[in-house]
């Protein structure tokens, strides 16, 4: 099975209904397993939405199984991130249905920013996002230089 990698921030308006129609660069990402069905979930910033794949949740959801349910950090995770879950299909257009309780979550309006990031799309409220950029003082260099895994995987280790 290959992997879905997600990248890039596309714009979509939010029709009457509710729904998005997710944009075609995005569409070709799906992998047949995802049996075109999303996941939508709280976001771990908590002002945003993680959509997955179908496929991607469930290879997530097995690992969380690996986690031992009498700790109570693995209870508290999984009734906010799983139990905030929600299933949509897309339709033969490319549309999907945002429940409300995942649009009042992120605050959505008319416009939404989903942004690729590998495994799972971001669903943001654009200026709400442009906020937390701002809020977070976030810059590409600063990141990176923190994680030294990211180091690691463009730079070779010195002797």
């Amino acid at each position: 099975m290959a992997n879905t990698e997600f990248t890039g921030e596309y714009r979509c308006a939010l029709d009457a209904k509710n729904r998005i129609n997710i944009p075609s660069g995005i569409r070709k990402i799906f992998m047949p397993e995802a049996n075109h069905t999303i996941v939508f979930t709280r976001g771990f910033e908590s002002i945003n939405v993680d959509a997955y794949p179908l496929n991607e949740w469930q290879r997530f959801t097995k690992e969380l199984r690996k986690l031992n349910p009498l700790e109570k950090k693995t209870r508290n995770f999984n009734r906010l991130f799983v139990g905030s879950a929600f299933q949509v299909n897309m339709d033969s257009q490319g549309r999907v249905m945002i429940p409300e309780r995942i649009i009042n979550l992120a605050k959505i309006q008319n416009e939404v920013l989903i942004i690729g990031v590998i495994n799972k799309l971001e669903i943001w409220n654009p200026k709400i996002y442009e906020q937390y950029l701002q809020d977070e003082n976030l810059n590409l260099a600063d990141v990176a230089e923190d994680l030294s895994s990211v180091r690691e995987m463009f730079f070779e280790k010195g002797d």
